[in-house]
């Protein structure tokens, strides 16, 4: 028999892995033309959901989540730069675990840390690629064109998956204070 721990964490691994599918193959086709070209809108499902195991869970899993599918999505998509997201991912997964403590996981907080956290990354990438000068557009018009409308839609997706995710991940808070002292 397959301890439960691991097959918690093989299940949710699969589930991020056909999350990346659906936000890089499925989500363009969804989301209207108008959204991707005026506006920039890429909502980060996959950060989404990393967010909620860093917050749920563990911080250092959200972390290791954060480097595996950030360099997935360097590889996959980004060619010319690699370990921005890896290293935006991990950096917004572990900050929102460590504002999070357990005993007190409310809701309002959780997309607060969520709306923040979606902007820190869209900070960071902006900030990257700016400083090895492969973007050179006015950050007004980026942040309102699209870092915003994009963290905002992933504040949508985060409240969608809210439920499910707490559900799914929430450890008992003996077992979270005792993973994150050490």
């Amino acid at each position: 028999m397959i301890n439960p721990q691991i097959r918690k964490w093989f299940l949710i691994s699969v589930a991020l892995l056909l999350l990346f599918i659906f936000e890089s193959s499925l989500l363009p086709w969804l989301i209207p033309p108008i959204w991707r070209t005026e506006l920039l809108i890429y909502p980060k499902l996959v950060l989404v959901s990393i967010l909620f195991i860093s917050m749920f869970s563990n911080r250092r899993i959200g972390v290791l989540y954060g480097l595996a599918l950030g360099l997935l999505q360097d590889a996959v998509f980004y060619g010319h730069m690699i370990g921005v997201n890896s290293f935006a991912y991990a950096i917004c997964a572990y900050i929102a675990g460590l504002i999070v403590k357990p005993p007190t996981i409310l809701i309002v907080p959780v997309f607060f840390i969520q709306l923040l956290s979606l902007l820190l990354y869209e900070l960071t990438t902006f900030a990257i690629y700016r400083l090895f000068n492969i973007y050179d557009a006015p950050f007004g018009w980026v942040f309102t064109d699209g870092m915003l409308p994009s963290a905002l839609v992933g504040l949508f997706f985060a409240l969608a998956l809210y439920l499910p995710a707490r559900k799914w991940l929430e450890s008992p808070s003996v077992e979270r204070e005792t993973d994150e002292e050490s």
